[in-house]
């Protein structure tokens, strides 16, 4: 071979290899360029060469595997969302502690007061969970309410709703921006949830609706970003969310298996791989309820005690029909029940909101392209179900001001659908539409959201139906509350206090009189003692006809023969409250 064959075959080698090189460029991303000029890179496929697709196709084949990922949130967004909803969260608490609407409703005082018996207590601690209430907002408030200050006003229990409210506003405005690749359909969602004046109010209140929000919405995040991803690490954020809500509100435990069921058939995979990572989630939400039935059984003797039991909202309705014979307008009709439920949504979450929904809702079922990558938010839509049975045979009870018996009472089981309602307009503002089209949709749904909001403002405060019920059915305006009150800021010595749980939750924080020195049937340890010489255990005994206290001091009135009563109230229907004073230091 020649020198000059040589040369040629050691250039056309150099031109092969340089075409192949090109080719790895290719495969990894880069642009391809010979001699300053773009070519068309090869590939190999058995003997024969084949084009690597053109820009163009490369480009739509990445637009359609973006379509499976989250779209990224840039930077400023999220700053201005996270800057607006802290502003809008830390205005609303403000506002309603400083009015002192914030700590109204009985169950928010009795949260906090629960709060704070796990370290002010006879018997603090493990003893201190109790059964019918879920303890995880318990154990979350309870390092605030050592402080007499965030005790006595329930900030200490705001301060979790107010926390929760902020991580669900977040969550919801980053759902809606990913499911829809929508950077209008996130602020529409956002402006929906910071325009709920009703959502705002549980913000600021010691209640558990908003801690029990914050978990759903992170279970259905976690399970769209599973779906999308495949990730195990967003499927046990998402069992822990569940575990978690499992452990706040009861509503989750109806979740579980629909959650179950998604995580199964969210993804196309093995059988196997289904299985596997289906038990993973349940295994480790379903722990949350595996926890409570274990505490009921090994403290009360019954794994149902918080469903049966003497302070079960079955026990209290059962006592409500062997007293005044009134059942539920919803008892036995699932009809009935809906139909309080929806006008409940229309109080508290506002007409043109579910308006909205609804429509998005539409959306979900006609756009067959995004219905898969959209599922997740079906999770969101649980309560409306679980609170419907509920109402219809399940001892729950839910009074609108627009329906007999036209009171409030329980209008909070409409806020649990916030998130839905929220996440659900979204829909309307399709990535898929013309710039034009999205932007003047999302001006027309801003401006309905807006003059809702508005509507509502207009009306004060006190109008709004949550703090409405709250102002009308809250404890301590009642008389028998207010007498106690007054009479233990005038004669209490510092004695323990035998009194029953629950029955007077307004008293202690008023009188700023310490847990520790009380004696109710939660301190089983002491409780149990007193039939045998309450007088060793207390200087005081506070009890309401029929409570626990009565019916001990009835049953065993040798115990009690050191006290004398010091005052008398007469309630209705021929009931009273009695205090008794341990004899030997009667005023």
């Amino acid at each position: 071979m020649s020198e000059a064959t040589g040369a040629a075959a050691d250039r056309k080698s150099e031109f092969v290899n340089r075409q192949f090189q090109g080719q790895r460029q290719s495969a990894a991303g880069h642009p391809i360029q010979l001699l300053g000029a773009p070519v068309t890179p090869m590939i190999a496929r058995g003997t024969t060469l084949s084009p690597v697709p053109s820009m163009a196709e490369l480009t739509s084949a990445n637009k359609r595997a973006a379509a499976g990922r989250p779209s990224s949130i840039p930077k400023r967004a999220a700053f201005l969302a996270w800057a607006l909803i802290l502003a809008v969260d830390g205005i609303s608490l403000y506002f309603f502690a400083s009015h002192g609407l914030s700590n109204l409703y009985g169950d928010g005082i009795a949260h906090v007061d629960g709060a704070r018996r796990i370290f002010d207590s006879l018997t603090p601690g493990y003893a201190a969970i109790g059964t019918v209430w879920l303890p995880l907002f318990h154990v979350l408030a309870s390092p605030l309410a050592i402080n007499d200050t965030l005790w006595r006003t329930g900030l200490a229990g705001s301060l979790i709703s107010a926390a929760a409210f902020a991580l669900t506003a977040w969550l919801l405005f980053r759902c809606s921006w990913e499911m829809n690749a929508s950077p209008g359909a996130a602020v529409l969602t956002l402006a929906i949830v910071l325009a709920g004046l009703n959502v705002l109010y549980f913000a600021a209140a010691p209640m558990t609706e908003m801690l029990a929000i914050f978990w759903t919405t992170a279970i259905a995040y976690g399970l769209f970003r599973f779906q999308q991803s495949g990730k195990t690490s967003h499927l046990a954020l998402a069992a822990a969310a569940a575990f978690f809500g499992a452990l706040t509100r009861y509503g989750a435990w109806y979740l579980l298996p629909f959650a179950a069921a998604f995580v199964f058939l969210c993804r196309r995979r093995a059988w196997i791989a289904r299985i596997r990572q289906t038990a993973l989630f349940s295994a480790i939400a379903g722990a949350g309820p595996v926890l409570w039935l274990l505490h009921n059984a090994i403290r009360y003797h019954n794994p149902l005690e918080f469903y049966s039991g003497a302070g079960s909202a079955k026990a209290i309705y059962m006592h409500q029909l062997a007293t005044t014979g009134f059942r539920y307008p919803t008892d036995g009709s699932l009809w009935l029940s809906a139909h309080y439920y929806v006008e409940d949504l229309r109080l508290v979450l506002g007409p043109w909101s579910l308006v909205l929904a609804a429509l998005g809702a539409l959306i979900w079922l006609w756009d067959a392209e995004m219905r898969k990558r959209r599922a997740a938010a079906l999770l969101l839509l649980f309560p409306l179900p679980f609170y419907i049975q509920g109402m219809a045979f399940s001892s729950v009870a839910l009074y609108v001001p627009t329906l007999f018996p036209h009171t409030y009472y329980n209008l909070r089981y409409g806020l649990e659908m916030a998130p839905a309602v929220a996440i659900f307009p979204g829909f309307l503002i399709s990535a898929k539409l013309k710039p034009f089209t999205r932007r003047a949709a999302l001006t027309v749904c801003l401006l309905v959201i807006a003059g809702q909001f508005l509507r509502t403002i207009r009306l004060g405060a006190s109008r709004i139906p949550v703090v409405r019920e709250a102002i009308l059915n809250t404890p301590c305006k009642a008389a028998a509350q207010r007498d106690v009150i007054r009479f233990f800021k005038s004669y209490y010595d510092g004695e323990n206090i035998i009194l029953a749980d629950g029955e007077w939750p307004c008293v202690m924080p008023q009188t700023g009189i310490p847990f520790r020195k009380t004696v109710t049937p939660d301190n089983r340890k002491y409780w149990r003692k007193l039939r045998f010489g309450a007088a060793r255990y207390a200087g005081w005994v506070l009890l309401k006809q029929g409570d626990p206290v009565d019916q001990l001091m009835r049953a065993h009135p040798a115990a009690f023969a050191d006290f004398q009563l010091a005052a008398r109230n007469s309630l209705p229907r021929g009931s009273y409250v009695e205090i008794f004073h341990r004899e030997r230091q009667q005023r």
